[in-house]
């Protein structure tokens, strides 16, 4: 979870260079084929895993296995929603927004997981959580609402893409859920990635077309290729992987709450690398984040004080 929050945190600023070469779209793209080639030979490595390793889940799957089509279906959803919608979307509003504003905007995300959990029964809505999201959130706004006042931070396409992100994120987790019980956490991981870059390849083909009539694809360096390959190995691949093996063991709500010290990150790491500034607000809006993380996180020792809302 650590590396998780470390490594999504410094996506933001990666996005943000290698939008100074790429077009938003072909970022976007390039990073959603990049984390399917990555994920090729993790799944030739793991092919054996599949639905048998869903016996050494701590809590074996209810449901009996379905057929070969049901996982190509299931593996095709969570890469539309997890990969495409959330990765590609937030790739693509960055180019419009700033890192403050996006960092904000994914950090509502653990709360329509929560509510669509709860809406699916697979998880209850405690006071505990219900207090723990309030305080996280209210950090989180108060750690982008610094440059909400200026009109150049953000604009109205990029906050609305990069929600549509948030969206994603949120199905793809509780969705997954399910998933990773029945077909093994590794194998759906690497699945949905493959079927997002199928789904954008051929948005990627017409952005290389693109650039080369506009004698720009020559033009790329090591900044543009260094953010393509970053954020499809590392912050796909490599960690929706884990992001889904950390969803075997975990509630979606428990580990959806982890994206709220990604606003706190993101503004750290944008001081230094990018010169955005910090405040006092900013401090207590990051303390505030972890006292809702933590309340989220950790559990009352006396299960009545930890009563059902819902």
């Amino acid at each position: 979870m650590t590396f998780l929050v470390v490594v999504w945190s410094l996506n933001y600023i990666v996005a943000k260079v290698g939008l100074r070469e790429l077009p938003g779209l072909a970022l976007g793209s390039f990073r959603l084929v990049t984390a399917g080639i990555a994920s090729l030979p993790a799944l030739f490595f793991v092919r054996a895993e599949g639905r048998a390793s869903a016996k050494e889940e701590l809590e074996p799957p209810t449901q009996p296995v379905r057929s070969v089509w049901s996982e190509v279906w299931t593996v095709t959803y969570l890469g539309f929603f997890g990969v495409v919608l959330n990765q590609g979307c937030f790739t693509v509003g960055l180019n419009y927004t700033s890192v403050s504003h996006s960092s904000l905007i994914i950090g509502c995300a653990p709360i329509l997981i929560l509510l669509i959990a709860r809406a699916m029964k697979l998880e209850a809505i405690t006071v505990r959580k219900a207090i723990g999201m309030a305080l996280a959130f209210a950090g989180a706004v108060a750690v982008g609402i610094e440059q909400g006042g200026d009109a150049s931070a953000g604009s109205a396409r990029g906050d609305l893409l990069t929600a549509c992100a948030g969206l994603g994120l949120a199905l793809y987790t509780v969705l997954g859920k399910r998933a990773v019980t029945e077909y093994g956490a590794v194998r759906t991981g690497m699945l949905s990635n493959i079927a997002a870059a199928v789904m954008a390849l051929p948005v990627a083909l017409w952005q290389i077309h693109a650039l080369a009539n506009a004698g720009r694809l020559g033009m790329i360096g090591v900044q543009g290729w260094g953010a393509v390959i970053y954020m499809g190995v590392l912050a796909s691949a490599v960690s929706y992987l884990l992001y889904f093996w950390v969803l075997r063991y975990m509630t979606p709500a428990r580990l959806g709450a982890v994206s709220y010290l990604q606003p706190v990150g993101a503004t750290l790491l944008a001081l230094v690398l990018l010169g955005e500034p910090i405040t006092r607000r900013v401090a207590l809006g990051g303390l505030l984040v972890i006292a809702g993380v933590y309340a989220i996180q950790t559990r009352s020792g006396d299960i009545r004080s930890d009563r059902e809302l819902a």
